[in-house]
């Protein structure tokens, strides 16, 4: 079967416009169902990534306010805050990303558990199972040079291409201690709302899941592989990171954006008028229903399955 992956990925722009032209992502506030379950998820995927695995229970005893483990209750906090402040900046039209936020971002995962929170390291880190070699100093200097190729990348370059040099960037560099990772996949979804997408998630659930993400950024940092420049400088990072391959990492973060982009402008445009069933929607456009189902495969018909059954709409093609 053909795979319609990067060619949809392609497409993300109007995609984008057609969820806009419904209403846009919707308000992060905890009676949004939807936003809850992909915080859930995000919190799930990312804290497995990093060896620590929550279960549905314990999702639902942080919305209840009870007590979970400390990793589980400051992830989804911390999201939440982030990408609810991403959005405002999206609808302002304003995009923010500087050293103070990264380092809030780790202060907040990393609450009750480390004093040195939010204090970028000093001296060198290795990264068990990777690759890439760290600076061991000017963490920050760096860091501040790949906050200026983000900025620039965001508004030069295809949405996907641009977050996943972001991360790639910022997991070579490993500011941190610890949390990483956490910080990271945080940082990139912070980017990919503020740019008026919804958040990636990225699946670590499973053994295979999280070797298919360790690949991916080992393939996109083998320019960090020898070390970092001696110079803290965006033409020098830019250098390095051109040297990796960046389309395993495109092809994750496109699947895990695709059909958050989907349900989420299916369920807009459900808000002003119902969706059909396929037989329902073949009848109405004198089509066959076989011929509606392969434009879904294709990406060309947007659509969403509730059950054994599959809804969308005249106004979801594109």
């Amino acid at each position: 079967m053909p795979d319609y992956t990067l060619p949809m990925c392609g497409a993300l722009p109007a995609r984008k416009a057609l969820l806009e032209r419904f209403g846009g992502l919707p308000d992060t506030t905890v009676q949004n169902t939807e936003w809850l379950y992909m915080l859930g998820q995000d919190t799930r995927h990312s804290l497995a990534i990093e060896g620590y695995f929550a279960s549905e229970e314990d999702l639902e005893a942080v919305l209840r306010g009870q007590r979970s483990s400390l990793e589980i209750t400051t992830y989804f906090r911390t999201a939440q805050t982030v990408y609810d402040q991403a959005l405002q900046y999206y609808r302002d039209c304003d995009l923010r990303l500087d050293l103070s936020l990264v380092r809030h971002v780790h202060s907040e995962l990393f609450r009750g558990q480390d004093e040195r929170r939010g204090q970028f390291r000093i001296g060198g880190v290795r990264i068990l199972h990777a690759r890439v070699q760290p600076p061991e100093f000017d963490v920050g200097e760096y860091l501040r040079a790949a906050i200026q190729i983000a900025l620039e990348d965001l508004a030069h370059m295809p949405i996907l291409t641009a977050l996943a040099r972001v991360h790639t960037l910022f997991e070579s560099i490993h500011p941190f201690p610890d949390g990483n990772g956490r910080v990271g996949r945080i940082l990139l979804n912070y980017l990919a709302i503020s740019q008026g997408y919804p958040p990636i998630v990225i699946k670590g659930m499973s053994a295979d899941e999280r070797k298919r993400y360790y690949a991916a950024l080992e393939a996109a940092d083998t320019g960090f592989h020898g070390g970092f420049p001696e110079e803290a400088s965006p033409a020098a990072l830019r250098a390095r990171l051109d040297a990796g391959d960046l389309e395993p990492l495109t092809r994750l973060l496109c699947e895990g954006l695709l059909p958050r982009l989907t349900r989420l402008t299916a369920l807009a445009l459900e808000t002003r008028e119902p969706l059909m069933e396929l037989p329902e929607l073949a009848a109405r456009l004198g089509v066959k229903e076989p011929a509606l189902r392969k434009r879904i495969e294709r990406g060309t018909l947007l659509a969403i399955k509730r059950g054994k059954r599959v809804y969308s709409h005249p106004l979801l093609a594109l």
